[in-house]
């Protein structure tokens, strides 16, 4: 009987050793894929808030550039009516008359809205 079992506790040892020498690499992929995962998550957890205050600072400075576009108009505007102020009498008048609510003799005022100062 002897010789019989031998043969099956040598099979039993080989599945034993092949199980053994299968668990190693299966582990070390589990320890790969851990690893991994912990750089992957360190990496989001680090980047993620740059990554928000990166899409928060675009968008001011967006509305900053529509802001920026918006003064120059304005600006241009100013300038314009401070030249006709300084080099065009007639302006100058218009506006005078228009401020103080005065008029030329024979001038009719026609006035479209409520707002009695349009240029203030």
């Amino acid at each position: 009987m002897s010789i019989a079992s031998s043969p099956q506790i040598s099979h039993t040892n080989v599945a034993r050793r092949r199980s053994q020498s299968d668990f190693l690499p299966a582990a070390m992929r589990v320890v790969w894929i851990l690893i991994i995962s912990c750089a992957l998550l360190t990496a989001g957890f680090t980047f993620y808030p740059e990554w928000i205050h990166l899409s928060e600072m675009k968008s001011q400075l967006a509305k900053q550039k529509t802001q920026l576009e918006e003064l120059q108009k304005l600006a241009q505007e100013r300038e314009r009516e401070v030249r006709l102020l300084q080099n065009d009498r007639e302006y100058l008048e218009t506006i005078a008359r228009d401020r103080l609510d005065l008029m030329k003799a024979g001038e009719t005022i026609f006035r479209l809205n409520g707002n009695t100062h349009p240029h203030s």
